[in-house]
């Protein structure tokens, strides 16, 4: 039996992620907060760094330092290495592994980095955690997106909400009914009894759900300082019930969880450092503006320069390691800052009528759109919208709230986002007569005449996904 032997030459392309370039994306994905404290373990372990002060003696010890606090004057970084950063970063997105044998170019702080983020992505899951991922699943109407988002934020670690309702919707300029009907989403999710504002609120919702909140119940949740101060007496003669059952009641009660929030990790929402400021100028223009506070400020020491080129052996190879590094962390700080504007500014320029008018005035948004504005890969936009905030005088926002889906309208020329429908024909709903209500052909015709042109079954998918009733069913008769 003869073998046969054959020799194949076959050519492939891999990317290999080297340590700058994870470090790149890695800085990217954090938010504020993380890359702060990022940057503070850097200081620390980087002789080649230094923080800005605000003063000249934070420069090094030759008094000689290279700034890049600011991405328009950064001397070292030019356009086109800016543009080869960014590029690069592109590409990696969606390849964050090392096709290679991982023997060169791997270091203690490449280690570190590793160790850092399997760190990042096995943290504690905390109430802001867990209630966003419920939303994701309980809804796919943007607008109840955006609005349980808004509200699973104002949430505090022990699970209550403060916000006063009537100035958020004012705020938002949304009906009281559309944000009730959000916070009713919201209360309905684990643990029992989150979004309460008042520690009667979160109690009765726990006996809701326990099949308990009956009209004794509701009694003692009207009067829980007679059941702090254990009068069972008078509590039953407010029941009308004898003060045995009423003793049943209020044991049942005490077993409840007050803060149920807490049984999570402390989330970092309530303190939310926004990463943009949006504006409106003193011509009525909106603007849009990086927020100083959100982005490290950091020297480049130069009086090492000296040292490292003296130096030898393994000071040499060490020295050189970390001037690399230094070097790599502020251009992508630096390229992280550019992203975040240009996400920012396109969405300012497609959100506008949010911005002057309201949800209900939303566009149609994805990350292709935003991507294709701004020369970057849909990854890239992904990335940079989670975890990034908006300060803008409705409130605080992350940047994927602004993105919404879109249908298209019968003359098929233009497309209108979905959520913005259905906020209208609520709208029309809630202001119609009671005693001749509006059809679904009558609200296609309404919604024409606001220059949205949609047909009639998308009018009543819409009517029926929000729980509002056919015209039939909605009439009151005299």
């Amino acid at each position: 039996m003869a073998i046969q032997q054959r020799l194949d030459v076959r050519m492939n392309q891999q990317l290999v992620m080297t340590p700058q370039l994870q470090m790149a994306i890695k800085l990217l994905q954090m938010n504020a907060i993380d890359l702060q404290s990022f940057v503070e373990s850097e200081l620390l372990d980087n002789p080649f760094l230094s923080a800005e002060d605000g003063t000249s003696e934070s420069a090094n010890t030759d008094g000689e330092a290279h700034h890049m606090d600011d991405m328009d004057s950064a001397s070292a970084l030019s356009s086109n290495s800016g543009e080869e950063g960014l590029s690069a970063l592109d590409v990696g997105w969606d390849s964050m592994y090392d096709t290679g044998n991982g023997a060169s170019g791997q270091s203690s702080s490449a280690a570190e980095d590793s160790s850092t983020w399997e760190a990042m992505a096995t943290a504690d899951k905390t109430l802001r955690d867990h209630l966003t991922e419920q939303l994701g699943l309980s809804t796919f109407d943007p607008v109840m997106r955006f609005l349980g988002n808004f509200l699973i934020d104002a949430i505090d670690d022990a699970g209550y909400l403060s916000i006063d309702m009537d100035k958020t919707c004012q705020q938002l300029s949304v009906d009281r009914a559309k944000l009730d009907e959000a916070l009713a989403l919201v209360q309905g999710f684990d643990p029992t009894g989150v979004g309460a504002r008042s520690l009667a609120e979160c109690l009765s919702l726990q006996m809701e759900v326990a099949g308990k909140l009956d009209d004794r119940a509701k009694v003692v949740m009207a009067n829980l300082e007679l059941l702090a101060r254990k009068d069972f007496a008078a509590l039953a003669r407010k029941a009308k019930c004898d003060s045995a059952d009423m003793q049943a009641v209020c044991a049942f009660i005490t077993s409840l969880n007050p803060k149920p929030g807490l049984q999570y990790g402390s989330s970092v929402a309530d303190a939310v450092i926004p990463d943009v400021v949006v504006y409106k100028d003193t011509d009525g223009l909106w603007q849009v503006e990086l927020n100083a506070e959100a982005m490290p400020r950091v020297l480049l020491n130069k009086g090492y320069d000296n040292a490292a080129a003296a130096a030898k052996g393994k000071d040499k190879v060490f020295m050189n390691e970390k001037a690399g590094r230094a070097q790599w962390l502020m251009k992508s700080l630096e390229q992280r800052a550019k992203t975040i504007f240009k996400t920012a500014r396109a969405i300012l320029a497609f959100q506008a009528d949010f911005f002057e008018y309201g949800v209900e005035s939303l566009q149609p948004m994805t990350l292709k759109t935003v991507a294709e504005a701004i020369g970057m890969h849909e990854s890239t936009i992904s990335r940079v919208t989670t975890g990034k905030y908006m300060q803008t005088p409705m409130g605080v926002f992350e940047f994927k709230y602004f993105f919404s889906s879109a249908i298209n309208t019968t003359g098929g020329k233009t497309e209108v986002a979905s959520e913005s429908v259905r906020a209208i024909i609520r709208r029309l709903i809630e202001a119609e007569d009671k005693t001749k209500p509006l059809s679904d052909e009558k609200l296609v015709e309404l919604l024409r005449n606001e220059g949205v042109d949609v047909a009639r079954r998308t009018v009543a998918k819409y009517r029926e996904g929000m729980g509002i009733d056919s015209s039939a069913r909605r009439r009151i008769r005299l």
